[in-house]
């Protein structure tokens, strides 16, 4: 699409009049004081929820150092909290994660997955001429959450806010304010969580995960639990909206729009309230080439935005997240 110079001119007088009017959102609480010797937090928890097991680790702020890779924070922050772990190779080299302390045995797996678990044998077989990834249900009753266990393709993989990168953990270097999640997949390879294709292997199916975040909701409750007199708060004057929050939040068919109505009921009644630029899409109050990529991919249709920062993505007010609206956003953060 070509924009004659004129055109250009009026979009942006028009974003720049947008900016006078403020959207009405809500305000993550602040991050605590960085310790010395650190450069930043990262938000850590670690995900069961596909087994029906919430988390084994709640998202928590973990203290990070510049240039620090995923498997140094993960031991750090297994021992800081006492969680047992095993895994192969070392922290320097090779490391992979393969069994997290977790006392619960019977699984509740979604209805929808599990129904793909249990056909894939047979797709398989007929795609491939191999059968393998099904249902075992066979755990070693060690209290440890272990790769293969309970499914074939069972195993601990971890995600950035919502992407799986492909690198190992051992050479994969933390961002400061990003979301870490290591979780249990049991179908596709992070499939089930909406974070992977497969890498055609596996048949596409109707996968509630898919696109959805919890980015978000995680930062937020790291935050909160990072600050006792928040928690106490939040028990007496929220605790119903931070229950409903958390249900949906460990339940893996919940919406996109329920998650984000449920965040923004909490930190209301936390009386977080406040208001921010059209553009600043992650709600950190600022314009930075972070809300330009978010409103990139979102007009490209690899990622999704919704509520709020849906509506904080359209930055000229044409009704339409485009194109347009990242490239003035980036302008504007420059």
């Amino acid at each position: 699409m070509k924009f004659c110079k004129k055109t250009i001119a009026v979009i942006i007088a028009a974003a720049m009049l947008a900016l006078c009017v403020p959207v009405f959102g809500v305000t993550e609480p602040e991050y605590p004081e960085v310790p010395e010797g650190y450069d930043g937090y990262i938000t850590f928890g670690v995900s069961a929820i596909m087994m029906g097991w919430c988390y084994l680790l709640d998202p928590v702020l973990v203290p990070v150092h510049e240039g620090e890779t995923l498997a140094a924070v993960t031991a750090r922050a297994f021992d800081e909290y006492g969680i047992e772990y095993t895994a192969n190779g070392t922290v320097e080299e090779g490391f992979y994660l393969t069994g997290v302390a977790c006392y619960e045995k019977d699984p509740m797996v979604p209805g929808y997955l599990m129904e793909q678990i249990l056909a894939y044998p047979e797709w398989a077989d007929e795609q491939f001429g191999y059968n393998f990834g099904g249902w075992t249900g066979n755990f070693v009753d060690d209290n440890m959450l272990s790769a293969y266990e309970y499914c074939d393709q069972a195993g601990w993989m971890f995600m950035e806010d919502d992407v799986a990168p492909m690198d190992g953990a051992d050479v994969f270097t933390v961002k400061p304010g990003s979301v870490y999640t290591w979780f249990f997949s049991i179908y596709g390879w992070g499939m089930d969580y909406g974070v992977s294709d497969g890498w055609g292997s596996f048949p596409v199916f109707d996968n509630p995960m898919a696109g959805v975040s919890r980015t978000e909701v995680s930062r937020v409750l790291a935050l909160v639990s990072a600050d006792i007199e928040l928690v106490e708060y939040a028990f007496e004057h929220a605790e119903d909206e931070l229950m409903a929050l958390l249900e949906l939040f460990y339940s893996p068919e919940s919406s996109q729009e329920e998650l984000d109505a449920a965040l923004a009921a909490f930190l209301e009644a936390l009386g977080l309230g406040g208001e921010y630029e059209p553009g600043d899409v992650n709600m950190d109050g600022k314009l930075d080439s972070a809300d330009a990529l978010l409103i990139m991919r979102c007009a490209m249709g690899v990622g999704s935005l919704s509520g709020a920062a849906l509506e904080l993505a359209d930055y000229d007010g044409s009704g339409v997240v485009d194109m347009v609206d990242a490239l003035l956003v980036l302008r504007a953060a420059m």
